[in-house]
């Protein structure tokens, strides 16, 4: 005759040690995630005042972005089309615009970081990094020594 022994499962305190674990990494994932984001509003604050824009209307979601558009010298319009009730509305209605949603999204993303390097007179490489490894090169463009140069130079590269 055989004898089968039955694992019960995990006792209280193995269960009380794993649930702290869990929440012990959650909350050091949160305040890193909180610093990361703080971080990120200084700088896009830092931007818009060396673009000789208010930093608080960098705040203001829809409205950041038309004072950015302005920085960068396009259209408001080209942007609202990204906007979720815009063309992301019609790809969730008909589920093919899906794809031209998320190609037109990556074009304004490049096209942004592209027109932004140009607005701080930044290189090819720079922009490249912009669009590449955006945080990095975001914070470098604000925290660095980089100048505002306007529209009148983004418009001669």
């Amino acid at each position: 005759m055989y004898t089968t022994t039955t694992y019960t499962g995990l006792t209280e305190g193995d269960a009380a040690a794993i649930g702290g674990a869990i929440g012990s990494m959650l909350a050091v994932y949160s305040v890193v995630a909180i610093a990361i984001y703080i971080l990120f509003i200084v700088a896009w604050w830092k931007i818009f005042t060396k673009a000789g824009e208010k930093g608080w209307k960098s705040l203001i979601p829809i409205y950041n972005v038309y004072i950015l558009c302005r920085i960068i010298d396009i259209n408001f319009w080209i942007y609202v089309l990204a906007i979720p009730f815009g063309l992301g509305l019609l790809a969730g209605l008909v589920p093919a615009l899906s794809i031209v949603a998320a190609l037109y999204s990556l074009f304004l993303v490049i096209f942004i970081a592209i027109k932004l390097g140009d607005a701080f007179g930044k290189s090819t490489g720079f922009k490249v990094g912009l669009v590449l490894l955006s945080g990095i090169f975001y914070l470098i463009l604000a925290f660095g020594d980089s100048k505002y140069v306007g529209k009148k130079t983004a418009a001669k590269n």
